[in-house]
């Protein structure tokens, strides 16, 4: 049995949907890795190296807050953070960050852009790291959406499959009638809902293409 007598027609293969993008430093790809631990120990508090602390922060596009976690942390193990140090190296750190060049690809790969940027770069690096956000942000809507629909698919077979076996050997016509008027109902439902889901997923698939397409101004 067909379960979808119609889909919606596909996009044809967007140009840009294997759009290769440039690979992020070192640097940048430690601005995607979210720190779950404590920013630092009490032992790393006794031993830091404050211009190094500040130079990796700023390297990785970390905001001043995280200095604050930092002194927080040092204060609880009686150890005074050299800020001044810090600082030094934390403008050391943005000039390799701050590189607008790699503001897009920053943005591509998931990336947060936390402001820091220095007036003069800011506004140039925003917009190529927000239109490589977009591209990233409409992918990930297009797989969620793409995955949605495979989840209700597989829901439409196994109910396929459970009417064929609920209907092998019912106790009566009455009983027969009910268990496909039951079912009917499901299945036009799952068949509504994967529509609905279709039509969302061919406005994504609009979107990420538009997006791609402003995107190669910013590479």
């Amino acid at each position: 049995m067909k379960f979808l007598s119609s889909r919606l027609p596909t996009r044809k293969q967007h140009p840009l949907r294997h759009m290769r993008l440039p690979l992020v430093g070192v640097a940048l790809l430690g601005s995607l890795l979210l720190n779950g631990c404590a920013v630092m120990s009490a032992e790393e508090c006794t031993h830091a190296d404050w211009y190094a602390l500040g130079q990796a922060d700023g390297a990785k596009g970390r905001d001043r807050q995280y200095l604050q976690e930092r002194i927080s942390v040092c204060a609880k193990a009686q150890v005074t953070a050299d800020t001044g140090r810090y600082a030094q190296g934390y403008a050391q750190g943005l000039q390799q960050y701050c590189v607008v060049e790699n503001a897009f690809s920053l943005g591509a790969n998931g990336g947060q852009y936390k402001g820091v940027c220095p007036a003069a770069i800011d506004p140039q690096f925003r917009r190529r790291f927000d239109a490589g956000r977009a591209i990233y942000d409409t992918r990930q809507e297009v797989k969620r959406l793409q995955e949605r629909i495979n989840d209700k698919e597989r829901e439409l077979t196994q109910t396929h499959k459970d009417e064929e076996r609920k209907l092998r050997d019912p106790k009566n016509a009455d009983e027969r009638r009910r268990i496909q008027r039951d079912f009917e109902q499901r299945h036009h439902r799952l068949r509504s809902e994967i529509e609905q889901l279709d039509r969302q997923l061919y406005r994504a698939r609009d979107q990420q293409y538009d997006a791609e397409r402003r995107g190669r101004q910013h590479q």
